[in-house]
């Protein structure tokens, strides 16, 4: 379509050109005195070498908005490339992540592991300490019976010792006897105190343990709260980071397109007002004068109305009629410029 438009664009330079060339010749035909015929040859060389000047000049336009477009594609693949370069990045952040979260969930559960191997360990050492305190409480049970059955020999021995003269000895071996039972009884009292002392210490530990489990749990879960916020905080700037600078990268797309589109809509714009000259019946009345017109396009181009608004009455109505005289005008098919050209406002001045 712009190599079209660009052939276009020659060919109306050569045209202005040869009017331009012809104008001079006929100015200074009507100014000057009458020469002398001169050779047709002459004549048409001036002519060939305008043209070549001419194109020459269109040559070096179409050079330059080739050049243009060169650039401008440069620019719009170094814009994708930085997208492209961003999305990586992106996805090797979100992956670093994955993987540290990953080595986190494994640390954890080996923690868990641990901790549920030590709680094992405790409910084992709880049901030995329980066995050994029924075992103390069924010997204590015999301590106690024996000891009702002393008792009870005793006082047997006390009854007897009265009739026979063996009392005194069996007063004096229930005196030893009581005298064993009283070191008996301050040893098991010491042996029941410092079976308690231990029972005490034991307890004392299972109690510091369970409050520095209990603390270590507390410390894990923090430690937790804090590593998601971090990771959380991360993620959230990452991403904020990412999206800005795809709203950059997006917004000068956006600023190229539509510099794109309005250069493409001045095209047409010169187009149609060419169309509109060239069917367009001028007089020196229109001279220096001008009108302003809306026209409306189907998307091929089909001219639907045209109104006049300010301008020269003269103009005005030739410049209507030039537009329903041609009835379809150049339309682009790009559906951006397309839509900017369904209606058009134009300063129309003929050119005489």
């Amino acid at each position: 379509m712009k190599d079209n438009q660009s052939k276009y664009s020659v060919a109306i330079i050569i045209s202005v050109g040869l009017h331009v060339v012809l104008l001079v010749l006929l100015g200074l035909s009507a100014t000057s005195t009458p020469l002398k015929p001169q050779p047709k040859v002459k004549t048409i060389q001036a002519v060939v070498v305008s043209e070549q000047a001419v194109k020459q000049h269109a040559d070096r336009i179409k050079r330059t908005e080739q050049e243009k477009r060169r650039k401008e594609q440069q620019r719009l693949q170094q814009a994708e490339d930085r997208i492209k370069k961003l999305n990586q990045e992106r996805r090797q952040k979100e992956a670093a992540i994955a993987k540290a979260k990953n080595q986190q969930l494994k640390a954890e559960q080996a923690t868990k592991r641990a901790e549920t191997k030590r709680a094992e360990k405790e409910v084992e050492r709880k049901l030995a300490e329980a066995a050994a305190v029924k075992a103390e409480q069924h010997r204590l049970k015999k301590v106690e019976e024996r000891k009702k059955a002393e008792a009870a020999t005793k006082k047997a021995e006390q009854a007897a010792a009265a009739a026979d003269k063996k009392r005194k000895a069996a007063e004096e071996k229930e005196r030893k006897r009581q005298a064993a039972v009283v070191a008996e009884n301050k040893r098991k009292k010491a042996e029941e105190a410092k079976q308690e002392r231990k029972r005490q210490e034991a307890e004392k530990k299972r109690v510091v343990e369970q409050k520095r489990k209990a603390a270590e749990k507390e410390r894990q879960r923090l430690a937790k709260v804090e590593r998601d916020k971090q990771e959380r905080l991360m993620q959230e700037q990452i991403e904020a980071e990412f999206a800005s600078e795809l709203e950059s990268e997006i917004q000068q797309l956006d600023a190229v397109r539509q510099q794109e589109v309005l250069s493409e809509v001045d095209k047409y714009q010169a187009r149609i007002q060419s169309s509109i000259q060239r069917n367009m019946l001028t007089s020196d009345a229109m001279k220096g004068k001008s009108c302003a017109l809306n026209i409306r396009l189907s998307d091929s181009g089909l001219v639907l109305s045209v109104t006049s608004g300010k301008g020269d009455s003269i103009v005005c109505r030739a410049g209507v009629n030039a537009v329903n005289k041609v009835g379809s005008l150049p339309m682009s098919t790009d559906p951006d410029v397309a839509s900017k050209l369904k209606n058009i406002n134009l300063i129309f001045r003929p050119e005489i």
